[in-house]
């Protein structure tokens, strides 16, 4: 899905209001629009995938100045989100061997037993 030209031309207020907190209705009145056209704009700046990127790059500016600020907390959440990719893989891959294993034995099963 791609954005609309008037979509567009709000989407840099559009994360200035975020980013300082503001909410829809606010970042409606800053950019002249009702609240409405705010979440329109929102549900098609999520759904057009560039939301995803945006929010990936605030999530690095912000972990660089964390980690200035306080190295520290800065490792810790980073050291949660690691163990979490390692516990989903792990996850997918025992997924993935079980499933595997089940197609061998029922495709080798003998004739006369029936597949589960």
């Amino acid at each position: 899905m791609s954005l609309s030209t008037q979509t567009l031309k709000r989407l840099s207020k559009i994360k200035e209001g975020l980013r300082g907190g503001l909410n829809r209705e606010q970042i409606g009145e800053k950019c002249g629009v009702t609240e409405k056209t705010i979440d329109r704009d929102m549900n098609a700046w999520v759904e057009s995938g560039l939301f995803e990127i945006w929010l990936k790059t605030e999530f690095v500016d912000l972990h660089n100045y964390t980690r200035d600020a306080n190295p520290l907390e800065a490792y810790r959440q980073i050291a949660k989100i690691v163990a979490k990719m390692v516990t989903r893989k792990a996850e997918i891959n025992e997924r993935l061997d079980v499933t595997t294993r089940q197609f061998i034995i029922n495709m080798w099963k003998p004739p006369d037993e029936p597949a589960k």
